[in-house]
């Protein structure tokens, strides 16, 4: 993206990103991408950053949907929900992301992440303004379009106003040109007003993080920010991990007349050339020696778990989602709070993607009702992501029994929720009429 500070001078708005959150945000994205400043040749990254994301969007993602009644527009909300699961990795990664409707033949989606739109202007902590830039090379010309979106809620209006650029580098503006020089964008309005609107015709998702890079900037903050110095440790330790087995490998010294010989040079058995070691004889003695020094995985593998740890603890995960699960179950209590960090992680985030989609829906809907010349009543998103994954196992498992208990809940029920089975099978489980066996060890 082209540097925000050109950008906002350019439309002479104030620059709400700071060079701080300009250059964390490149770092960011190179983390995620696998491209990190201590790789060298022998450091090769984990990939933690993309392992992390993934798995709080699998935690996020996993039993959600969504739906409204209108049914047009629940179909476009269905082809949408695919693309947002894609895009929601980029977006946890960058710290959010840009949700941005618009209408061309129909009712579209883009997704925006949060380092390639400029965020303008805020009012009550809700995003009004942004700038979208779109970069278009044509041989060897670069074009830039900044698409520029304006709330007023007191006008009840949303402008949305074009301007091109041409360069001859890229990753600058260079000078102003028609919209028209380029195909792509012929058709587009150099400004467009829609009126009686009730929000922001874009929506806005971001994680739930305060900002501690730039305290001042609205801008939310990647998932694993606060933990890159321990993702650089997790990545050296584990390079050192593998020299260690590499440098323990099992191998086999001999003087060099233990071997045959072919063109001058010792010939090592057929498949075994990394084993055998061929050497000059030592004062004029034949010798066969076996290198196999004691590999001290245990205590190498201890401190990289030690590092995973810090690592789930600084992005909100639970010990054992990346961490060796032998290592962590210490105590109850140390359990309870691990998981219920997870919990709160995942259930800040699904509270802030629930927002973000209902902003969605609406500005679906305008385009939508716009183009179509009609009006009707604003569609209610329904929006559900399940509580399996935060489900706290134990506990739900006494609330039910006490049900069981209580005479409110059947006990074949009960079963077949514990076991995962049907009817059927569940019975096989319950004590028989004489009350012997069973795992309620009464009667049925």
């Amino acid at each position: 993206m082209i540097d925000a500070n050109t950008i906002a001078a350019t439309m002479q708005v104030p620059c709400m990103v700071s060079s701080d959150m300009q250059q964390q945000m490149e770092l960011w994205e190179n983390l995620y991408q696998n491209k990190t400043g201590w790789q060298k040749k022998r450091v090769k990254p984990m990939r933690l950053p993309a392992a992390i994301v993934r798995e709080l969007k699998r935690l996020t993602m996993t039993e959600f949907s969504a739906s409204v009644q209108d049914t047009e527009l629940d179909g476009i909300l269905q082809k949408t929900i695919p693309v947002l699961r894609r895009s929601l990795d980029f977006g946890l990664a960058m710290g959010g992301m840009l949700l941005k409707p618009y209408f061309s033949g129909g009712v579209l989606v883009d997704m925006v992440p949060q380092n390639a739109y400029l965020p303008v202007n805020y009012t009550d902590a809700a995003c009004d303004a942004v700038i979208c830039p779109e970069e278009l090379a044509v041989g060897k010309t670069y074009y830039t379009r900044l698409e520029y979106h304006v709330y007023d809620r007191a006008k009840q209006t949303h402008t949305i106003s074009q301007r091109c650029f041409r360069s001859g580098m890229p990753g600058t503006l260079g000078t102003e040109c028609s919209l028209t020089e380029v195909p792509a964008w012929a058709d587009l309005l150099p400004e467009k007003t829609y009126e009686n609107v009730q929000r922001p015709l874009f929506a806005v998702f971001q994680t739930p993080d305060s900002n501690n890079i730039d305290p001042a900037s609205p801008l939310g903050v990647s998932v694993y920010g606060d933990a890159v110095g321990f993702l650089r440790d997790a990545d050296v330790h584990w390079e050192r991990i593998l020299w260690e087995l590499e440098s323990s490998e099992r191998a086999i010294d001999a003087s060099e007349d233990l071997f045959r010989y072919k063109d001058g040079k010792p010939v090592l058995p057929k498949g075994r050339e990394r084993m055998f070691r061929s050497y000059e004889k030592t004062d004029g003695k034949t010798f066969i020696n076996t290198f196999s020094p004691e590999v001290r995985d245990t205590s190498y593998f201890n401190a990289l778990n030690q590092i995973l740890r810090r690592i789930e603890n600084a992005v909100g995960l639970a010990y054992g989602t990346l961490s060796e699960v032998s290592d962590v179950d210490k105590t109850a209590e140390e359990v309870r709070t691990s998981k219920q960090r997870s919990f709160v992680r995942v259930s800040d985030l699904q509270s802030n993607l629930r927002t973000a989609l209902d902003d969605l829906v609406y500005g679906m809907q305008y385009y939508r009702d716009y183009y179509a010349n009609r009006t009707q009543t604003p569609a209610k998103l329904s929006c559900t992501f399940g509580d399996g994954v935060l489900e706290d196992a134990d506990k739900e498992f006494q609330r039910r029994l006490q049900m069981v208990s209580a005479g409110l809940y059947r006990k074949e029920q009960f079963v077949m929720w514990y076991f995962g089975c049907d009817e059927k099978k569940a019975a096989e489980y319950l004590p028989t009429e004489n009350g012997d066996g069973g795992l309620f060890g009464g009667d049925a």
